[in-house]
């Protein structure tokens, strides 16, 4: 199975992800093809690469991964050496579809409310550009409005601890 965790800026993707996880083991980082940085978690792959120090995840990889066929090539190498593979971040968003169709999926959307997200942008120093922030909760409506996505769409509200508590035990009954 693939679980996608997708949402607009500071809706709690990192964080999420960062949770489930801990629930893994020992991560190993590997770059299993030029430009896909990893942590592989025994028979568990996530795709990006997490350090407290720098920003990470798949959003630090390189755009040239969405190339025509790119990121599909990688995918479909991938599927046949782990039982899961998981992703948070914006930089593959567009690559839902694709993988729905392709394979196992499930597409996990954060929503917040406004007040936390303000809350969670002011805590971060958030720099972000508010035409871009925009464009992302406008691509978000837009994937929770596309009829062929509807079956393989969790959309989960993530404003208290006891909501990503309940969204990360909903992901790790997918991937145990």
């Amino acid at each position: 199975m693939i679980v996608c965790i997708i949402g607009a800026p500071a809706v709690g993707k990192s964080s999420l992800l960062k949770s489930v996880t801990c629930e893994f083991g020992a991560p190993e980082l590997i770059e299993p093809q030029k430009l896909f940085r990893c942590t592989k978690y025994n028979d568990i792959l996530c795709l990006g690469q997490y350090s407290s120090s720098e920003f990470s995840g798949t959003d630090s990889w390189s755009y040239s991964v969405l190339g025509k066929g790119v990121f599909e090539s990688f995918i479909a190498e991938q599927v046949k050496n782990y039982r899961h593979i998981v992703f948070e971040g914006d930089r593959l968003t567009s690559k839902v579809e694709w993988l729905t169709e392709n394979y196992d999926t499930k597409v996990f959307i954060l929503t917040t409310s406004l007040k936390e997200e303000q809350a969670r942008q002011d805590e971060r120093g958030n720099l972000q550009n508010k035409t871009w922030i925009g464009g992302r909760k406008t691509q978000m409506t837009n994937l929770q409005n596309n009829f062929f996505l509807r079956e393989y769409l969790s959309i989960r509200n993530n404003d208290t601890p006891e909501d990503a508590q309940n969204i990360k035990t909903e992901i790790l009954k997918l991937l145990t």
